[in-house]
């Protein structure tokens, strides 16, 4: 997974303020240090359900895309 961007910059932080709920959740999700490991360990493995991390209570349809560039 790649490093997100500093949430402490002014950019960022516009974007994030634009955030809708589900969209402010996962790039809080995103920044937590346990997540981002299950996640690149998970990665390419996947459980029943598609889940590559279920216990986190989050799927994947798509591939998640960064905030800003």
């Amino acid at each position: 997974m790649a490093e997100p961007p500093d949430w402490r910059l002014q950019t960022t932080e516009r974007a994030l303020n634009r955030l809708e709920r589900q969209g402010f959740a996962w790039e809080f999700l995103r920044r937590n240090p346990d997540y981002r490991r299950d996640y690149d360990r998970l990665r390419g493995a996947s459980s029943p359900d598609g889940s590559p991390a279920p216990h986190w209570g989050v799927r994947f349809p798509d591939r998640s895309r960064p905030l800003c560039s």
